[in-house]
């Protein structure tokens, strides 16, 4: 498991859980991977959270990022957690 400031990355069989605190959320700058600065005004707060953490995942845990092709997100104890899965049908934890 990966901390930091709070949020974390929990791995699994099939993807992984990122944990993001929305203090860390109002602060981050929106970057693709490829380093493109993503418009925040042309995003959905889902968007904009999947893709940070995503990020999270990528400069963390980078082995983990292709397991990373379906997500689902929810807003649990004050914290958003991110779900990853490397199918819809694996998509649970």
């Amino acid at each position: 498991m990966s901390t930091n400031n709070g949020n974390f990355i929990r791995p699994g069989k099939h993807g992984s859980q990122v944990v993001l605190d929305p203090d860390y959320l109002l602060c981050h700058a929106l970057y693709m991977p490829d380093g493109q600065t993503v418009v925040r005004s042309n995003m959905t707060l889902g968007q904009a959270i999947e893709a940070i953490a995503f990020a999270h995942i990528k400069a963390k845990l980078p082995h983990l990022a292709d397991k990373c092709n379906a997500a689902k997100i929810e807003f649990k104890d004050g914290k958003f957690v991110v779900c990853f899965a490397d199918s819809i049908d694996n998509l649970v934890f």
